[in-house]
């Protein structure tokens, strides 16, 4: 059967907040209340979220013009009180008319018997599409999950699937607009097991359309959640090009401290073994880097700030490199680069770096391509326009004006509030729709070509984005490719059911960060 492309769905990694109706009205400032211990828990967790926000929270002044509904459940409250402020646009994204928040609130059971080191998972990160199939009896909306990369030793890798794999079907159903929620069976939070069967898109004979095959009920593989390391040093290598230049590679998929979020200050294996990698890299004598944030959506100031550390002119090294800008009851909060003392045996001092970025890359993200831009580095961004996040939270998991923990009933809260706008050393934060590419490359869709069919394998100098980094640190050329006769019709398809994204979500900034206040 042939198909006819129809639509590329929203990233898996965009987290879409349905607004639920306004119980605010506008009112004169009153006294923000204390969280009562006799009152019902979610009252009490929506009394502390009401005293952090108005605070903390960027916008806090407007905060303070709501009159809170305190009987809501937690999260609804949260998004309600984001909801009804006028001002707090750069708080998320609108994607199809549904209003996303960068601001969230988690808990945690207080009484759980221990910690689990790794949460149970799957092991892969996957893309939603729609594509219109067409057959004899028919045309039909189908959607599909995609494989960006899968985990190593994990319950995906070790069933054999492998980035670029299609999942067509979940459970023996096919996925259609009404079921779309099963995509959500694949990600970190839903369900223990599951059964996915796989497809696949071959470009046909004149290579102007694709044909869509579906493989056999009996071929269908059922995964099972195990508990396993998802490390965001995913892939680190030293390659050498054509012209005999050595680069470092890394695919760097998530600004995270260490395994233990719940223990920031104790818990830095991999910003650890981050600087193992640019010490490796510094030993091998790399003499440019390209630096993989496709599917980065942020995390940690700290790292962050390492992370650049590490890779910056030895000259720039110390000097004032971020600034937290909060709102105006508080007072800005500066992050240097790290002292070269700190960082001897792993800087590689590079004035060039090449970064390779898409829609998924959001806040530290850009952060580090704005930032070190600053800094008089040439950050050459290959792939797509960002995701255009200049905002940071703080982690706030203690009550106000206390240091003890934001426990109520039995459970511990932590909120991660908008707190801060992002400055590079020079004080500008203009990316806000995003960092546009100096060379762009789409991997998920090109209405005017085939080449997202085959996605490559990550690391591999022959992965289209990667290859194109190569060819430009050699100085050479990179080839057009070819359009279509007729580009691919791509219409609308809307799509209701969001895909959550299960880890740090944004520009963090930890309690232990180290930094000064202006």
């Amino acid at each position: 059967m042939k198909t006819k492309i129809y639509n590329l769905i929203q990233s898996a990694l965009t987290v879409l907040a349905i607004v639920a109706a306004v119980a605010f009205t506008s009112c004169g400032k009153d006294p923000i209340p204390e969280p009562d211990p006799s009152e019902p828990e979610d009252v009490q967790v929506n009394k502390w979220t009401y005293q952090i926000l108005s605070y903390y929270y960027l916008w806090n002044e407007e905060v303070k013009s709501i009159k809170p509904a305190y009987e809501n459940d937690y999260q609804s409250f949260l998004t309600n009180i984001l909801s009804a402020i006028k001002t707090n646009t750069l708080d998320g994204k609108t994607y199809n008319g549904s209003r996303s928040f960068y601001s969230y609130i988690t808990s945690s059971p207080v009484t759980r018997a221990g910690k689990a080191t790794f949460a149970p998972t799957y092991g892969m990160s996957i893309r939603a599409y729609a594509f219109n199939i067409q057959s004899q009896t028919g045309t039909t909306l189908r959607y599909f999950a995609r494989i960006q990369y899968v985990t190593p030793n994990s319950p995906a890798a070790k069933a054999g699937l492998k980035r670029g794999d299609w999942i067509g079907r979940i459970d023996g159903k096919q996925i259609l607009a009404g079921n779309f929620s099963d995509i959500n069976k694949l990600l970190p939070t839903n369900s223990s097991s599951v059964k996915v069967l796989k497809c696949s898109f071959t470009a046909n004979a004149t290579g102007d359309g694709v044909i869509f095959k579906e493989d056999s009920e009996s071929n269908a593989v059922t995964l099972t959640r195990e508990t396993v390391e998802e490390n965001p040093i995913h892939t680190h290598k030293v390659l050498t090009t054509s012209g005999g230049a050595k680069v470092g590679y890394l695919l760097f998929n998530q600004f995270k401290r260490g395994y233990d979020e719940t223990d920031l200050a104790n818990s830095n294996e991999y910003e650890q073994q981050l600087r193992t990698v640019f010490s490796e890299f510094k030993s091998t004598g790399v003499d440019e880097l390209v630096l993989d944030l496709r599917y980065n959506p942020g995390g940690y100031v700290s790292t962050a700030q390492l992370l650049s550390s590490l890779i910056a002119p030895s000259s720039k090294l110390g000097t004032k490199w971020l600034e937290c800008r909060p709102n105006a009851s508080r007072k800005s909060t500066w992050y240097n680069l790290l002292e070269a003392s700190e960082v001897s045996d792993c800087n590689l001092s590079l004035d060039r770096l090449y970064v390779i970025a898409s829609a998924s890359s959001a806040s530290c993200s850009e952060l580090m391509i704005n930032n070190l831009r600053a800094l008089d580095v040439e950050v050459i961004h290959i792939g797509s326009t960002t995701e255009g996040k200049v905002v940071g939270m703080e982690v706030i998991d203690h009550l106000f004006n206390s240091t003890d923990k934001a426990i109520f009933g039995n459970y511990q809260y932590t909120l991660h509030p908008v707190s801060f706008r992002s400055y590079d050393a020079k004080g500008t934060s203009d990316y806000g729709n995003g960092l546009k590419p100096n060379h762009f490359y789409d991997e998920y869709m090109d209405e005017n070509s085939l080449r997202w069919i085959e996605w490559g394998e990550l690391g591999s100098a022959s992965e289209p984005m990667l290859a194109i980094a190569l060819a430009k640190i050699d100085g050479v050329a990179t080839t057009q490719v070819a359009s279509l006769a007729k580009p691919i019709d791509v219409g609308a398809v809307e799509c209701d059911n969001s895909l959550l994204h299960n880890g740090l979500r944004g520009t963090i900034v930890a309690p232990t960060d180290n930094h000064y206040t202006e």
